[in-house]
């Protein structure tokens, strides 16, 4: 008899399992893939359905789950944001007030005379990601920027009388990024991955402003401040971790990444260490179609060292009115392209702002940021 009863136990706890929906195979793929790779065969000889594969995460992390061996993914991804309005910390001040009060840093005798108003950025980003094995990816991060400034001019050397505005534009390819990430823990439900970048100088850092209004009226070619180049001019190290779970319709996830200049670039400077912290939550509606909730945290010192080009009363050509802190919430969306008759792709979009600003400053606080991408898989 209690043989007869430890067997039925055993038969209703493997029947339990076999029903739990996420404990048939580990998910290979993230959303780009599903189907064929994940189905079995029962003991009758019936084919199961495929467990389903972890929703993708935000446009803002690194990396969804790894790919399986073999496997590459193209993606497109425009970004857009928007800069305006100057920030001292957390307070918010006005041109006037900076004329009067900021000295130039080369001259403290003097006051800035330029000030920026407002800065639209638009990156056409291109990533490829290749499944090296089913535990181990690269990825290529590569594209292209334009940066818009509109900024002030004011007359003469001390005094609040507008000259003109400018509207100088640059553009690049930006620094190309080489990341690999490994998947150091996954069971039915999370996976942890760990990753390591290597930022190469392909974006210009010396860009120029042709005929380029000053304070005293006369006009001259200048090199670009140090917000409107396109590259860092340094090589730098890019380690992160992410950990991320599902489980029914929901998915969360946890992330850190840094950028970590490894020397001073040419020019005599470099960028201050920037550490980025998110956290994020989805729902998937119906499979293929999910919603993130993201919030990011950055934190950045200033530039170290200085261009000696880089040298007129401006604002922005402080090294030291750049860095600070930020905590910024996105709102996004992904839809598998099959929901639309797109097989092997994904769709994904996102947006947000800013809800904290503590900036070395006065510098332009951030106003927005947009972005999507297209993703294909091969």
């Amino acid at each position: 008899m209690k043989c007869n009863l430890l067997n039925s136990v055993v038969a209703l706890a493997l029947g339990a399992l076999a029903a739990y929906p996420f404990a048939a195979a580990r998910a290979e793929d993230n959303a780009l893939s599903a189907s064929a790779d994940g189905a079995a065969s029962s003991a009758n000889g019936t084919i199961s359905a495929p467990p389903p594969a972890p929703p993708p995460v935000p446009i803002g992390i690194l990396v969804d789950n790894n790919l399986p061996q073999g496997r590459f993914v193209l993606s497109i991804t425009p970004v857009f944001a928007n800069y305006s309005g100057l920030l001292i910390g957390t307070r918010g001040v006005s041109n006037e007030f900076v004329v009067s009060t900021v000295p130039f840093f080369l001259k403290p005798s003097q006051k800035v005379r330029i000030v920026p108003q407002d800065i639209a950025v638009d990156i056409q980003g291109v990533r490829l990601r290749y499944g090296v094995t089913n535990d181990f990816e690269v990825i290529l991060d590569t594209g292209w920027v334009e940066k818009a400034l509109d900024t002030r001019i004011f007359k003469g050397t001390a005094g609040t009388t507008t000259l003109a505005d400018q509207y100088p534009r640059t553009s690049s390819i930006v620094d190309t990024i080489l990341t690999g990430v490994y998947r150091i823990y996954q069971d039915d439900i999370q996976r942890i991955q760990i990753s390591l970048g290597l930022s190469f100088p392909l974006g210009t850092d010396d860009a120029t402003y042709n005929n380029f209004l000053g304070p005293k009226g006369t006009r001259s070619n200048i090199r670009a401040f140090y917000g409107m180049e396109l590259g860092t001019g340094t090589f730098d190290i890019l380690p992160g971790v992410i950990y991320a779970g599902y489980l029914g319709p929901w998915s969360w996830g946890l992330s850190y990444r840094a950028r970590l200049p490894l020397d001073y670039n040419p020019l005599g400077y470099k960028y201050g260490n920037l550490h980025e912290f998110n956290g994020w939550v989805g729902y998937t509606w119906t499979p293929g179609l999910t919603t993130t909730f993201r919030v990011s945290g950055t934190t950045q010192g200033h530039i170290d060292g200085f261009d000696p080009l880089i040298n007129g009363p401006a604002v922005p050509s402080n090294p030291l009115f750049y860095g600070g802190q930020k905590v910024e919430l996105f709102g996004g969306g992904s839809i598998d392209g099959k929901l639309i008759g797109i097989d092997n792709a994904v769709i994904l979009v996102e947006a947000g702002a800013p809800v904290y600003q503590n900036l070395n400053g006065p510098q332009l606080k951030k106003d927005w940021q947009a972005a999507a991408r297209f993703a294909f898989k091969f």
